[in-house]
């Protein structure tokens, strides 16, 4: 096989990684949303965290359960900007049966933008390589 060859089938294999990853990351935020049930919470800390592109904010929700338990639990998702401000009330979806396992029911929040930008650009790459190998471009 040619470099190009190569080179095709490699850019291949990272599209379907790339998408693979993606559709993951969708299909585990569906399957949450079946089972979560969803409360008003509030962010009441911003812990930024520096990393080598910059600061980085991980909010910290407290939000009541429909069974009436308090939680206050960090997110495990920063973003910077916030996702949202200090005292602003957000939308929560959390695991009735372990509540500290919750997301901010948002774009960001719970992975649905990651997972769709993730998915997309698998399968830009892949159309690239499928038409790359039909035109005989390698």
């Amino acid at each position: 096989m040619s470099t190009n060859a190569w080179l095709v089938f490699a850019f291949g294999l990272a599209a379907l990684v790339f998408g693979g990853i993606g559709a993951g990351l969708l299909m585990s935020q569906r399957d949450f949303r079946r089972i979560a049930r969803k409360v008003p919470g509030q962010v009441v800390r911003l812990r930024p965290s520096r990393t080598e592109n910059g600061v980085v904010y991980y909010p910290t929700i407290r939000f009541t359960t429909v069974n009436g338990q308090r939680v206050e639990a960090e997110t495990g998702f920063g973003t910077n900007p916030p996702m949202a401000r200090l005292g602003a009330e957000v939308g929560v979806l959390y695991d009735p049966e372990r509540p500290s396992r919750f997301r901010v029911d948002s774009l960001v929040g719970g992975g649905t933008l990651v997972g769709a930008i993730f998915a997309g650009v698998g399968a830009v790459m892949l159309g690239v390589c499928v038409a790359v190998a039909v035109t005989g471009g390698f």
